[in-house]
């Protein structure tokens, strides 16, 4: 007993801070291990289930379309978009069985049958599974998206907690010999304590103030290394969140904005015109003849095409203009604050640059030409609100179609019918 007691006083008061910060630096590398493990996992999972999402969105839009076109086609034309369609169903069940959502049908049917599911009611039904799947698919993804928010949330707490335990065996051990120590970690707890999880640019803030006070206060090696690594953790952080941000709102294919966060727009700047009193363009562009190309080069080149595509249109648009993928190969430009004029001279001059644009194909091969169709609607013109407008802009859109494609049509040039009163 006395000989314990001996060794107990025989540990200086730096002995005993260096072992206990050696304790707590061991479990912030544990936990930090156990952490990236964690985020990459679930960064993964975030990803499969987003790109199943999206391509599930892009089957239901291949679905309506073999839909509308059923009834005009020749059988040979309907019976190979129906194998195609067929294909791309298997891909989609191997694909969210992978990303861990349940398949959106329990239809396990033979090739040969499998026209007879896409005729009448069958159809109507296996639409009516495919929306429940896309919306469950969308709530599963923010879920996982949301997850990664709390483990990160949770890790920075954790590193709290270990600070905070530093800081009191500190305290109880050095008292007030330690001053250059314990003050300067009393004010980094504060600054963590100020960490707002809700607000992501508070990370950057906390760090931000980190760094001032790192260069302002003279601290001790331990207190300087500490903050450090919690700075470049938050930087960590910062640059995971600004990729997630991304991952959500940006199309795989092309990198425009996908459809959802396009939305999300329209319906803000049609709002803001209503208020304002002011104008707002849409701008809904296909690609003539698509499906023609993808026949005859196959999907990877017609994929390579969409992106060049898309970064013609992204170099088209102003600071604040949203180019976005409405779907297939159809793509949405918005003009907010914009006058039917201006987008009419922007889709005039996209037109032609994508028709003078060659595309390649394998070893530097031309394949051709591609055109587009663009038809304009304008707030409050010609709609009243954000549905009305897209539905004029594709009204628009189906004309410039008709008249020979490769053009652009306005809405308020159309002829429409009137109504009688």
């Amino acid at each position: 007993m006395g000989s314990t007691r001996y060794t107990i006083k025989k540990i200086s008061p730096l002995q005993a801070i260096v072992f206990t910060g050696t304790i707590s630096l061991l479990i912030i590398i544990a936990g930090t291990v156990g952490f990236f493990l964690t985020q990459h996992t679930v960064l993964e999972k975030v990803k499969k289930k987003q790109a199943c999402y999206l391509d599930l969105v892009d089957f239901r839009g291949k679905l309506i379309e073999f839909g509308l076109s059923r009834n005009l086609e020749q059988s040979p034309h309907v019976a190979h978009n129906s194998e195609v369609l067929f294909l791309v169903y298997e891909k989609l069940l191997l694909q969210m069985q992978n990303a861990g959502l349940q398949p959106f049908a329990s239809i396990q049917t033979a090739r040969e049958s499998w026209p007879a599911q896409l005729t009448g009611e069958n159809l109507e039904r296996f639409k009516l599974k495919l929306d429940q799947s896309i919306e469950k698919a969308k709530i599963e993804s923010n879920e996982a998206a949301v997850k990664l928010v709390v483990i990160n949330e949770f890790f920075l707490f954790f590193i709290l907690a270990v600070l905070l335990t530093l800081s009191i065996t500190a305290g109880w051990l050095l008292h007030n010999n330690y001053r250059q120590t314990l003050i300067p970690l009393a004010q980094l707890v504060g600054q963590l304590k100020l960490l707002n999880r809700n607000i992501p640019e508070s990370i950057h803030d906390t760090a931000e103030e980190m760094k001032k006070e790192l260069t302002e206060t003279e601290h001790s090696s331990d207190i300087t290394q500490i903050t450090k690594s919690i700075m470049s953790f938050c930087g960590d952080i910062e640059a995971k969140n600004k990729k997630l941000d991304e991952i959500y709102i940006r199309d795989e294919k092309t990198n425009l904005y996908n459809y959802r966060h396009f939305k999300e727009h329209l319906i803000i700047d049609v709002e803001r015109a209503k208020r304002l009193s002011d104008t707002v363009s849409l701008a809904m562009i296909d690609i003539d003849h698509f499906k023609r190309y993808n026949d005859t080069n196959g999907h990877v080149a017609g994929d390579k095409a969409l992106k060049i595509l898309a970064n013609i249109i992204s170099s088209q648009c102003r600071a604040y203009d949203v180019p976005a993928r409405f779907g297939g190969d159809e793509f949405a430009l918005l003009f907010p604050k914009t006058g039917t004029g201006t987008a009419r001279d922007i889709a005039e001059r996209l037109r032609k640059i994508i028709s003078d644009e060659p595309f390649l194909h394998e070893a530097g091969k031309s394949v051709g030409e591609f055109t587009v169709s663009i038809g304009i609607a304008t707030f409050p013109g010609d709609a009243l609100d954000w549905t009305t407008l897209i539905s004029n802009a594709d009204r628009a859109l189906y004309k410039a179609k008709a008249e020979g494609r490769n053009n652009v049509v306005v809405f308020q040039s159309m002829e429409i019918p009137s109504t009688p009163g």
